[in-house]
């Protein structure tokens, strides 16, 4: 037996090849989408989101669309609610001021044209209160002014009406009136040329141009700018340093100082001295005019004055006055004297005091005019 004889009967040894276990398919086995697939589906989402996000700001640019005209329509029905109050209050105020000199209550008519002045004061502390689209902020920087200037001339004629219904700065009080009606035409024109175009030309950039603003004006007419107007329509007559006549033809002026009371009604001796009282208080003459004319004369004037050598007593010289005298008629005119602290002094020293009606216009005849007398103040 040979040696290579017992190797050939060992069982040759077999080589295999292994091979992988199958790959078991994702979801169940079904195949996934292709990358083309994807990139369409990822498109579609896209669009999807983007539409959406359009439709999102379409929606919120239409609502604020909405609002931004919605607060438009609502300015401009402010205003012209504004302008129609105020235009409700022309007539009364204005009625209030025509032929006021004539009313039988004078503190009436003045409180009256107060409440006026607090309504228009009222509209222009609530216009300046509002919450303005930016697009009308030029034309309420106008509204604002108009309501403001409308303000300042009631408040001003208001403040003057006392003096003009009374008789000694008289024709002052209707000039200063007449210069205030200037305030409601300036209001008037900056409405008029300013502020009602700016409210229009934004309601139309808005495409609102069928939204109405009203056109008013608060000056009834222009003849209040003239004193001697103003004062014919609030006194009934034009005094004469506004022009109004001397006297009527056929007529003539005139006025007699009958005599003066003071205190308790003791008469002021042009005699013998006058030892008068004079308190903190100060006292009160009397003066007795009478129209010796015969024409109805208006603002008659009158005063007392005193002097002495050395002394200044400028502080006691005081005036009042008469509305209107009628022929024949007496009429006591009150003039109350008080010490001021710009008085020198004054008392226990003789001083000569003049009374007086001050000659109107047209008189001839002054002698009788004046009452002097000899006075001396004590404490």
């Amino acid at each position: 037996m040979s040696f290579f004889d017992d190797e050939g009967d060992e069982p040759p040894t077999a080589i295999r090849t292994s091979r992988p276990a199958p790959r078991r398919p994702a979801h169940g086995g079904r195949r996934g989408p292709d990358d083309r697939t994807l990139l369409v589906r990822r498109a579609a989402a896209a669009l999807i989101a983007v539409l959406v996000v359009v439709l999102i700001v379409l929606g919120v640019k239409t609502i604020l669309d909405h609002q931004a005209t919605d607060a438009l329509k609502t300015y401009a029905t402010n205003v012209d609610t504004i302008v129609a109050s105020e235009q409700s209050q022309i007539v009364p105020f204005f009625t209030q001021l025509d032929l006021a000199y004539n009313s039988s209550d004078q503190n009436a008519v003045a409180n009256n044209i107060q409440q006026e002045v607090q309504s228009v004061q009222g509209d222009y502390t609530t216009a300046q209160g509002w919450s303005v689209p930016s697009q009308m902020v030029a034309a309420q920087r106008e509204f604002v002014t108009v309501l403001g200037f409308r303000h300042q001339a009631l408040a001003a004629i208001e403040a003057a009406i006392p003096a003009a219904l009374g008789t000694l700065h008289q024709a002052g009080a209707i000039t200063r009136i007449a210069g205030d009606m200037e305030l409601l035409l300036t209001a008037d024109v900056i409405y008029a040329e300013r502020a009602k175009p700016l409210i229009e030309e934004a309601l139309a950039s808005a495409g609102l141009s069928n939204q109405a603003v009203l056109s008013r004006t608060f000056l009834p007419d222009v003849g209040w700018l003239v004193p001697a107007t103003a004062a014919q329509r609030i006194l009934g007559y034009v005094p004469v340093s506004l022009g109004g006549l001397v006297a009527q033809p056929g007529t003539s002026n005139g006025h007699e100082l009958l005599g003066v009371t003071y205190g308790q009604n003791t008469v002021l001796s042009t005699s013998t001295p006058n030892s008068i009282a004079l308190g903190t208080g100060g006292v009160t003459f009397n003066l007795q005019v009478k129209n010796s004319g015969n024409g109805v004369v208006h603002d008659v004037i009158t005063q007392v004055s005193f002097f002495a050598r050395g002394v200044n007593t400028s502080c006691l010289f005081h005036q009042s006055s008469i509305p209107q005298t009628s022929p024949g008629q007496v009429y006591t005119s009150p003039i109350v004297v008080v010490p001021e602290s710009t008085c020198g002094n004054i008392y226990d020293v003789p001083l000569r005091m003049t009374a007086e009606v001050v000659p109107v216009p047209g008189e001839t005849d002054k002698h009788n005019n004046y009452i002097h007398a000899l006075v001396t103040f004590t404490h």
